[in-house]
């Protein structure tokens, strides 16, 4: 066997040795996400933009200020009825933040209109990127399912108006444990209902303070922050931000 080598073939050799060197090795394989299962807030479902437009009916330009108003004392009233253990349900609460907001404003309300305003909870319209999000989560053989403030009533007829109840299991609402969101009796209903580890159920908040409850209990979460609200300084960033349901997505890989 001819064991010379000439320095041409050396040269040729060496370069061909570093040139292998430098290419980088191919990228490894994204890790399958673990989460198996969504629980939603219902606002990155359904549009809350509807309220305002039944208090604008009823009350003209007052109305956008009325809507406002109420949302922040129902809001103050949910976590009273946690915290101070005297909890109501979702709507009875709707019924006796508008009460106050109204004296406050200096509005007239009707038994009928009151009737009608809060009844708005239960005829909300689904955000437009929606029904595409939805398919490209069952693709994925995801289990969907609504963990939310407002009662079981008012989400069974929201999902049946829209046409999208086949997409969800039944939905969970607080009244079931008596304790409102951020509260972690409520986010643990999730783990109970669907049988699966925290680190396996993605949670889709709508408010910033949802995403920081959940995160903090231990759900992956995605803020969906449709209103482009500032976030809240206290409790653990979500894993995903950004106005559009497409957070969610990017929240479990992608599709």
């Amino acid at each position: 066997m001819n064991l010379l080598i000439t320095r041409r073939q050396l040269v040729g050799a060496v370069a061909g040795l570093a040139a292998a060197a430098s290419v980088p090795p191919p990228a490894a394989a994204a890790p399958p996400s673990p989460i198996r299962a969504i629980a939603f807030d219902a606002f990155p479902i359904f549009n809350p933009l509807r309220l305002a437009e039944v208090a604008q009916s009823f009350f003209g330009d007052a109305g956008k200020a009325l809507a406002a108003a109420w949302a922040n004392r129902l809001f103050s009233l949910t976590w009273l009825a946690t915290a101070g253990e005297c909890y109501r349900p979702f709507d009875e609460l709707a019924g006796l933040a508008l009460d106050s907001t109204t004296r406050e404003l200096g509005l007239y309300l009707s038994p009928a209109t009151r009737r009608q305003m809060v009844d708005a909870y239960a005829q909300l319209t689904i955000w437009p990127d929606v029904p595409d999000a939805l398919e490209r989560l069952r693709s994925r053989g995801l289990r969907l399912r609504f963990l939310s403030n407002l009662g079981e009533a008012a989400l069974d007829r929201n999902m049946r108006a829209n046409g999208i109840s086949g997409f969800f299991e039944p939905p969970l609402s607080t009244d079931q444990v008596r304790r409102f969101k951020p509260s972690p009796a409520a986010y643990a209903m999730a783990s109970r209902a669907l049988g699966l580890a925290t680190g396996e159920i993605g949670f889709a908040a709508f408010a910033s303070w949802d995403a920081a409850g959940a995160a903090n209990y231990g759900f992956p979460t995605a803020w969906v922050n449709r209103a482009e609200a500032p976030p809240d300084s206290l409790g653990p960033a979500p894993e995903r931000a950004g106005k559009t349901i497409e957070t969610l997505l990017e929240l479990v890989g992608g599709t």
